[in-house]
């Protein structure tokens, strides 16, 4: 294939890898005048995500957006959202890359739940030419001489979004980090598949004190309320 043909090949097949559909129904089999978006279920390891798209094809799929090339597969179902114009600019402009958090809560808590805080170790090992390598791992060291008296304690936060309509357009603002999703789902109701960071803390520690470090001697983040699995806990 010529150089040019290969550009114009590859532009085409990344324009057919987007996963969301920006014009209306494409499909014989819809008998639905009117503007609308379907509503689609997606399903992973962590549960069952509700989103809606314009689109008339049986499966949809959504990005990650942390690079790993993953994506969700959304399945079609019979209802459905009848559009104004302004509407249908909203679903455009989120398309597939976020949802709507009330609706998917069961799905964010065990994201929360899944993503706690951990240790990193600093490794120290022979390069195989006389000198030292370092390196951090989830790992604790098996022997104390690997241990290169410094860890690391990692802790998530989450973010979501909102769209404003300004101008005659959607703009998407994207929240602060916080530690628990519940303290901004109200002011930025919609979320990504990745919704959070990892930010760390790194302390010094001495070899003699490997064998007994634990994640819950550190109490320097503050994590979710998991005891409690309610969006509005303070509500009767």
């Amino acid at each position: 294939m010529k150089p040019k043909v290969r550009r114009v090949y590859l532009k085409l097949l990344a324009l057919a890898s987007i996963p969301f559909i920006l014009s209306g129904c494409s499909k014989s089999d819809c008998n639905v005048s009117d503007n609308h978006v379907h509503r689609y279920v997606g399903k992973n390891n962590r549960g069952t995500i509700v989103n809606y798209f314009i689109s008339e094809d049986p499966l949809v799929y959504q990005w990650y957006e942390d690079g790993s090339g993953k994506h969700l597969n959304y399945e079609k179902q019979d209802d459905y959202l009848t559009l104004t114009k302004e509407d249908e600019e909203f679903y455009k402009a989120k398309g597939s890359i976020l949802f709507k958090g009330e609706d998917n809560w069961d799905y964010l808590f065990k994201i929360m739940s899944a993503k706690k805080d951990h240790i990193e170790y600093y490794y120290r090992y022979d390069d195989g030419l006389g000198g030292w390598n370092h390196s951090w791992k989830r790992e604790k060291p098996s022997k104390q001489y690997y241990f290169a008296e410094k860890i690391r304690v990692y802790h998530y936060q989450f973010c979501g979004h909102k769209l404003t309509y300004k101008d005659g357009k959607w703009v998407d603002e994207r929240s602060p980090f916080v530690n628990d999703i519940r303290e901004i789902i109200d002011e930025y109701p919609y979320f990504q598949l990745d919704c959070y960071k990892q930010v760390y803390k790194e302390f010094k520690v001495k070899r003699s004190e490997l064998d007994n470090i634990r994640i819950e001697d550190f109490d320097d983040f503050t994590g979710p309320d998991l005891s409690n699995p309610e969006l509005h806990p303070n509500q009767k």
